[in-house]
């Protein structure tokens, strides 16, 4: 539950550091994935050793240390301190490498501030590594949805609806992974298909409605359940 509140909350932020963006400055590389890949100054490999060795003595391994980390940046991340939140991802990455999660993490950083294409790939690491991970293939369904918003071409939306659907056997109670689904039928111009999929959603979680998406789908056709009526959307 925590981590499907998380990748609701992504989408969320999309639209709000999007809209930061435009007079931002450039990024400190602590706030990028895995530090930005730029190569470190002396002082800085100094101080990522007196880091490790400060964990090596606090932790009885480093992969402790990293899952430590980890949970203190979904902490922020929920909070909406996205910049903090890397930066604890980033120091979670650097204890252990292979921590699949932080790839995961740093996709849904990545998605919301609308790179697409980067946190795609960083999805991909993450699947090496977690590849049974039901919210992850909706992560990277909802990447390939906002490309195709974007960029209009079918491919983006067989390729969400591909890992919407491998979300949905992995973890038939993903309500983001339905209500994600009633949104590629919408745009399929599959309305029928769309108030099945939102409706199998709303029963298993109503905060991830989106009403704006509610609103339109209603204009294109009317809730065959009739729980969702237009005169009482504002209600």
């Amino acid at each position: 539950m925590k981590r499907l509140l998380l990748s609701a909350l992504a989408v969320l932020f999309t639209a709000s550091i999007t809209f930061a963006q435009e007079d931002q400055a450039p990024q400190n590389p602590k706030t990028l994935p895995m530090f930005g890949g730029i190569m470190k100054t002396e002082q800085q490999q100094k101080q990522d050793e007196k880091f490790l060795k400060s964990c090596d003595l606090n932790f009885k391994t480093r992969q402790e240390a990293s899952k430590f980390f980890m949970e203190r940046g979904w902490e922020y991340y929920a909070e909406g301190q996205i910049d903090t939140a890397m930066y604890r991802f980033n120091l979670a990455w650097l204890l252990n490498p292979d921590n699949g999660e932080t790839y995961w993490a740093f996709g849904l950083v990545t998605a919301a501030y609308d790179k697409q294409d980067e946190a795609l790939k960083l999805y991909e690491k993450a699947l090496v590594y977690q590849p049974k991970n039901s919210l992850l293939h909706s992560d990277i369904a909802a990447a390939h949805l906002n490309l195709y918003k974007v960029k209009n071409k079918k491919k983006h939306l067989k390729n969400a609806s591909k890992s919407l659907n491998e979300a949905i056997t992995l973890d038939a109670t993903n309500s983001f992974a339905l209500y994600t689904l009633s949104e590629v039928a919408y745009l399929d111009e599959d309305y029928t298909g769309a108030w099945t999929y939102l409706h199998q959603a709303r029963e298993l979680n109503m905060a991830n409605l989106n009403y704006a998406f509610l609103t339109e789908l209603m204009e294109k056709m009317p809730d065959p359940k009739g729980f969702f009526r237009a005169d009482a959307k504002t209600e």
